[in-house]
């Protein structure tokens, strides 16, 4: 599952280009999701969008995050880049959001570092896959074994949003697979017949969420629960834990195939997109804050509830554009990648 290090650089640089692209979309669709979210008591259109995006937004980000960090090794470097990368921020916009819930939801704050506020779960739950991906590589059957160990850790009460720990085992598997996923999908990206296939799948996804509407269960994808806590039994929890496995990566997997671009992003649009697949720790991290000032205000029921879901999926659009750009990375980047704004001795 690891790298072709006798591939031509060229090949690898061609495929990280469509990766980059494929990282701006799967932010877009956190973000609509996330923003969606805040609609669903109100309007029936949000919550058949953000049942959809539910079914495969954190496989998409997991399986592109573990193709990325393929060569990160248990050593000090890799520490230091979770530190500065990861914990750092997550400190950081922890603090912001304790401050935004006192201003905005006269919530008064925890000061808890090991239970995360909303989104910011990701964070720690990625610094933990990067801690634990070089063991596993060590391990022959290293994905099964991490299937199981995720089947397993939802019997125990115990593990749950405590450091992301459920979300951490239950997504490992994706995370270690991500490598060979995403380099399969390369592949199939050039024949006709399985990017059909993705829509395919993609559609059908679409038609579950529309059909099964507000009976959609859609906790069991969280990855944040044990089974007692879903009320249901180890054998059923374990068959649903493997059904949000499965069908959270072969949607991932279908968002990835149907996704438009040619080889090395010819196009303007192509290399832009490209070019903002390397910030998406920007929106990522920015919207959240701004979701709770939303959240607070009257912006969430001022128009017809069809009419405001499209607006908050075109707002959530353009938010992801203007949120890597020039201007806005240069002023967050204290926040977002603080390592970058201290002065170079």
């Amino acid at each position: 599952m690891s790298q072709d290090l006798s591939k031509p650089h060229k090949a690898i640089a061609v495929r990280k280009t469509w990766i980059d692209q494929a990282r701006w979309c799967a932010i877009v669709l956190v973000v609509v999701g996330h923003a969606v979210g805040v609609l669903r008591s109100t309007s029936d259109l949000a919550v058949v969008v953000s049942n959809f995006v539910y079914m495969f937004h954190i496989p998409v980000l997991v399986l592109l995050a573990g193709w990325g960090a393929q060569r990160a090794k248990a050593d000090g470097t890799t520490l230091t880049k979770i530190f500065w990368q990861l914990l750092l921020p997550y400190v950081i916009f922890q603090l912001i959001a304790f401050l935004f819930n006192f201003l905005f939801e006269n919530d008064s704050p925890s000061w808890s570092f090991t239970s995360q506020t909303f989104g910011l779960w990701f964070l720690v739950a990625l610094a933990g896959w990067r801690l634990l991906a070089p063991w596993f590589r060590g391990l022959k059957f290293a994905i099964p074994i991490a299937v199981l160990v995720a089947l397993l850790a939802g019997l125990s009460p115990h593990i749950g949003g405590f450091l992301s720990l459920s979300r951490i085992l239950v997504f490992l598997p994706m995370f270690l697979a991500g490598p060979w996923v995403i380099e399969k999908i390369s592949l199939w990206r050039q024949d006709l017949r399985y990017r059909l296939a993705g829509a395919v799948v993609l559609f059908s996804g679409g038609l579950v969420a529309l059909l099964t509407h507000r009976e959609f269960w859609r906790t069991p994808f969280f990855g944040n629960a044990g089974y007692e806590a879903l009320d249901v039994g180890a054998v059923e929890g374990m068959l649903w834990r493997l059904l949000v496995l499965t069908v959270g990566t072969a949607m991932a997997a279908a968002f990835m195939l149907v996704l438009p671009g040619k080889t090395g992003a010819p196009s303007p649009i192509g290399a832009w997109v490209a070019k903002a697949g390397q910030k998406t720790m920007y929106p990522y991290l920015l919207h959240l804050p701004v979701l709770t000032v939303v959240g607070a205000t009257a912006a969430t029921d001022t128009l017809a509830p069809i009419a405001q879901t499209t607006l908050f999926v075109v707002v959530a659009f353009v938010f992801c554009i203007v949120t890597v750009s020039k201007l806005i990375t240069t002023i967050a980047t204290p926040f977002v990648e603080p390592r970058k704004a201290l002065p170079r001795g």
